[in-house]
């Protein structure tokens, strides 16, 4: 929501014409407002005060295809301080099929390993002993409870519960939970390293 209500504000401030320029603080703020009436039907309906309301309305704009709708959604379940909320907002977001981009923190890392499990076995890349690697989300395994990704389609990549995400790609073994900012973020134990590596991977732009 706030990174939306910024690029609406940069959007006014680029888009309007040079004899424009001049217009009073309160004049942009009405422009605003009118610009966000739209926005406001939907946030009034994430925000209905009775949570399984809003628990549906943020899981059909999450379904919806929309990128605003979406990201609004993401944002609004990520965010919230309700653990089952997150849970929910994640679950439907990983429906969609989206491609996380994992961040391992190897600057702490002696295992001399850790650079070719990332760029050798995931064909990621690494800069000052940083990790960075790509895969894809694809279908829910009903019968294994999972999601898997777009490399492997029958095994488990993604398996949610109540002790958090556990995520088990080819040469990864890992646990994380969703962060008050809206991040994965956890520890995994990766191919031929020996030590755990903190990773973490944006939700939330």
């Amino acid at each position: 929501m706030k990174n939306f209500v910024q690029a609406v504000v940069i959007t006014l401030l680029t888009g309007l014409p040079a004899s424009a320029q001049t217009l009073s603080p309160e004049d942009i703020s009405k422009i605003i407002d009118e610009r966000m009436s739209d926005l406001n039907p939907y946030q009034a309906l994430l925000n209905d005060p009775d949570p399984e309301r809003s628990r549906l309305a943020m899981q059909v704009m999450l379904e919806s295809g929309d990128p605003d709708l979406v990201r609004m959604a993401l944002e609004f379940g990520l965010l919230s301080p309700n653990p089952g909320v997150k849970r929910t907002a994640f679950e439907a977001w990983l429906k969609t099929g989206p491609i996380l981009s994992f961040r391992f923190d190897g600057t702490n890392v002696k295992d001399t390993s850790f650079e070719g499990t990332v760029t050798g076995n995931w064909n990621g890349t690494i800069n000052e002993n940083v990790g960075y690697w790509r895969i894809g989300v694809s279908t829910y395994l009903d019968e294994q409870k999972c999601f898997a990704s777009t490399a492997n389609e029958r095994d488990c990549f993604i398996t949610i519960n109540s002790d958090g995400v556990f995520l088990t790609p080819s040469r990864l073994n890992a646990r994380a939970t969703i962060s008050e900012s809206g991040r994965l973020e956890g520890t995994g134990t990766m191919y031929a390293v020996d030590e755990a590596v903190p990773f973490s991977v944006q939700l939330v732009d």
